[in-house]
């Protein structure tokens, strides 16, 4: 199951190029980003703007063998999430919390002194982003299989924490648990070392509690293109 966006020797070879070009892109998005925060400040929004940095998803570019996305792998998920507030965030301070897309809704909203809507998926961690709170909840995350072009074989869910990731392959039914911490790379699978195995029955409740609430059933991925 594993085995989606596996780098054939071709695509191997090709690696510089497409990191020659994807550094092109970043080089030419911070020279934008630069003239929309001046222009920010040109027009006196600066005190009265929440500007965030932040992307849908990494890139593998031939970590683990692989290229692009739609894994669980840190390269691939964990992702920039800047944020400048002028007047009440301090330059260069670093929070230190699990923060999922569904979050940033809620959270900004809450921020922005506006009402949070009852029903939404995601947490309000306002506190934490002014470090005035901390959790240790993890964040689910959900792969239904690619849908560029869809096909069965492929779908996996995962569950992260400050510091481990546990994530399983519906097809295969394959396990596997990574220590960030100790293993930030993600070389080592953990799952049957009997050390950790408290951790991945703690990380598997947590995950399957988590799917459990938003009605998520774990399907194959042609279920969902019906």
């Amino acid at each position: 199951a594993d085995a989606w966006a596996r780098l054939s020797d071709e695509e191997r070879g090709q690696l510089t190029e497409w990191m020659r070009v994807y550094y092109a892109m970043v080089a030419n998005l911070d020279d934008n980003i630069g003239r929309l925060l001046h222009a920010i400040r040109q027009m006196g929004l600066e005190e009265d703007s929440i500007i965030v940095f932040t992307s849908d998803h990494g890139e593998l570019f031939g970590a683990h063998g692989r290229r692009a996305k739609n894994i669980f792998y840190e390269e691939a998920v964990r992702v920039p999430f800047l944020v400048k507030w002028k007047g009440h965030l301090d330059a260069g301070t670093r929070r230190d919390f699990v923060f999922n897309t569904v979050d940033i809704m809620p959270s900004f909203l809450s921020l922005m002194g506006l009402p949070v809507p009852q029903k939404v998926e995601g947490c309000d961690l306002s506190a934490c982003i002014l470090g005035e709170a901390d959790t240790d909840e993890g964040a689910l995350m959900m792969c239904t299989g690619p849908t560029a072009v869809f096909g069965d074989g492929n779908e996996w869910r995962a569950y992260r924490t400050k510091r481990y990731t546990y994530a399983v392959f519906k097809s295969d039914g394959q396990k596997l648990l990574f220590d960030n911490q100790n293993d930030p790379y993600q070389m080592h699978n953990l799952i049957d070392d009997p050390a950790f195995a408290q951790t991945a029955s703690f990380l598997k409740e947590k995950m399957y509690a988590k799917m459990k609430e938003i009605g998520d059933t774990f399907e194959h991925n042609s279920y969902y293109e019906k």
